[in-house]
């Protein structure tokens, strides 16, 4: 079973602090095991968010308090010597890109000047416009949904289009407080169908990512009708946690084998 998706910020950069992730891995079961972070924790990836945070000053204060408080080059040093040890399992380091429309530029340059390479990256949205949609279910109010839905998938679409990422992560977290939209299932299969084509022409695969279930009552993992267009169109499927510490690896995958939705 693979974990794709688990994340190390809560931790040091120590083979001691990796070797917690791997021995719950073994415990779930979890034979490969992907460690990343997200891009906003590091000092080098902040310009990325320079316009979003002259947008919006809730985004501001956040990225205050959690932004750029690590280093890349320690990221990177750390992974190399990660590599070197052995934990019984196949560990693989990456990178959680925060997609930004306007930003595509800024997201290459980085990508691709990095000084030590990932084995992946993986796109992710967290941001419609300037709405951070899946922080707090206060900053819904007052807005529309089906707005909302729409620009959220055709912001996925240009990820997949974008040719910058292996894979993308939780196709639709949008729903984590329970917002759907009002418009008909047709269109939104309309969506689905859009965002798996162009995932499959991308050779990108999709997370199967249990993580929002653990913060919301939303369920684990994709809506079925996403997953079928996933399946559909071909497109590879990747078991992921989203644990942020070592305790939640593997938590919600095998659950994922057992129902068949990999």
């Amino acid at each position: 079973m693979t974990d794709a998706h688990v994340h190390l910020e809560r931790g040091p950069y120590t083979p001691a602090w990796a070797a917690e992730f791997a021995a719950s891995a073994e415990n779930a079961g979890i034979t490969e095991l992907c460690l990343l972070e997200h891009s906003y924790l590091f000092q080098e990836f902040l310009p990325l968010y320079d316009d979003l945070r002259r947008r919006s000053s809730f985004i501001d204060r956040w990225l205050s308090r959690k932004g750029g408080t690590r280093s890349l080059n320690d990221y990177l040093r750390f992974t190399e010597t990660v590599r070197s040890l052995d934990f019984g399992r196949s560990v693989r380091f990456g990178l959680e890109v925060c997609f930004l429309p306007d930003s595509l530029g800024t997201i290459e340059h980085l990508l691709k000047t990095l000084p030590v390479p990932l084995d992946f990256t993986v796109g992710s949205i967290h941001f419609i416009g300037d709405f951070a949609f899946d922080h707090t279910p206060e900053l819904w109010e007052g807005v529309d949904a089906d707005r909302a839905y729409r620009q959220f998938f055709g912001d996925s679409v240009r990820l997949a289009e974008s040719g910058l990422f292996d894979g993308l992560a939780h196709p639709d977290s949008l729903k984590l407080f329970g917002h759907t939209p009002s418009f008909a299932a047709e269109e939104l299969d309309g969506w689905y169908d859009r965002l798996a084509e162009a995932l499959a022409k991308a050779g990108m695969y999709a997370e199967q990512n249990s993580g929002i279930a653990r913060r919301t009552s939303a369920e684990a993992g994709m809506a079925p009708t996403l997953y079928a267009a996933m399946k559909r169109h071909g497109v590879r499927i990747r078991t992921a946690s989203d644990a942020h510490c070592p305790e939640d690896v593997g938590k919600g995958v095998r659950e994922f084998y057992e129902n068949g939705v990999v």
